[in-house]
């Protein structure tokens, strides 16, 4: 992919570093990584079959609106949308809430999540309730749904009662403390949790970094070794945590995954087979720290102009021990 020219006149130091980090992460060269977060991302959008009664007949009014739709082969229900997304708003679909608009890679931790009819699930961060509904889907509305957000819990109410969503208690705990306030266990938890966004950045605009420093990661780094860990004492043996962020850097990614691992006996990484075309080896070792071999399961994602850069891991309780992972 060439390498676009750069938007900012001179050296730019703090440009440098985030594309040398990412470069590294996610195994590309600098200049495919700045191609690649210089393009525009297109939306999808996921047939929502708790508004949509007739799945099918929703299906062909979507397509009357010529919007280009290609399935997406690993998640039902789900098109990658080449058209004019203003034309899906403005219409009944939208509105009705029988169809979600979202950038595809938020459709993958509700899928790995497999959530079941009749389980105890928790969504830590769940606003603003695009991935909640899509768990209450899978589930038909027949789980004990608790959705928790403590930045937007005014959003998450909004876009749930618009799909339909279901959910037994919502509340706005801090994530980092969650196990102080809510009663476990839990059979399934999702964690899509707050994060530097560098998944998101558009390096085509001259500003896209203003927000994006080492201080930023190393800050979210913390937070999220506390909400991994906080998120895990919450769940039942044989129970399953999903990770996400929409972030590359490995500090938190597999780092807060890696000091679970290193720290909790019981915890262990459950590989992720979906067949997702610009998908990029997970990061076993960084700046000098050896990490746990079994992150090789887990699954990062490169920016395309159909995916926001995405990480995301599996983690189960098992009922058996083993010894603890060091290296870290």
């Amino acid at each position: 992919m060439a390498r676009p020219p750069s938007s900012r006149g001179g050296r730019d130091p703090a440009r440098e570093l985030f594309i040398r980090r990412t470069a590294a992460a996610l195994s590309l060269s600098p200049g495919d990584v700045e191609g690649a977060l210089s393009v525009p991302r297109r939306p999808s959008v996921r047939i929502n079959t708790l508004r949509a009664a007739d799945p099918e007949a929703t299906l062909e009014e979507l397509r009357a609106l010529d919007l280009g739709l290609e399935a997406i082969p690993w998640c039902p229900g789900g098109f990658h949308l080449d058209g004019d997304k203003a034309r899906l708003v403005a219409s009944p679909l939208f509105r009705e809430g029988r169809v979600f608009i979202q950038n595809a890679s938020s459709f993958i931790p509700p899928i790995v999540l497999d959530p079941q009819p009749g389980e105890r699930i928790l969504d830590v961060c769940a606003a603003p309730g695009g991935k909640s509904a899509h768990v209450a889907a899978l589930t038909g509305n027949h789980a004990e749904l608790w959705l928790n957000d403590a930045l937007r819990l005014d959003k998450l109410i909004e876009v749930t009662t618009l799909l339909g969503v279901h959910a037994s208690s919502l509340t706005a705990h801090p994530g980092q403390y969650i196990d102080k306030f809510i009663d476990g266990p839990f059979d399934r938890i999702l964690l899509d949790a707050q994060c530097g966004g560098e998944g998101m950045i558009d390096l085509s605009h001259p500003n896209a970094l203003r927000f994006w420093s080492m201080a930023r990661v190393t800050k979210y780094h913390h937070m999220q070794r506390s909400m991994v860990n906080a998120a895990f004492r919450l769940l039942k043996p044989g129970g399953v945590l999903v990770y996400s962020t929409c972030t590359f850097a490995p500090e938190e990614d597999e780092e807060p995954v890696a000091h679970l691992v290193k720290h909790q006996a019981d915890a262990e990484v459950v590989p992720i087979d979906l067949p997702i075309p610009n998908r990029r080896p997970a990061v076993l070792s960084w700046e000098g720290r050896k990490l746990p071999p079994q992150l090789a399961g887990a699954l990062r994602l490169a920016p395309s102009p159909w995916f926001e850069g995405f990480f995301v891991c599996r983690i189960r309780k098992s009922a058996a021990l083993r010894p603890p992972v060091s290296g870290l």
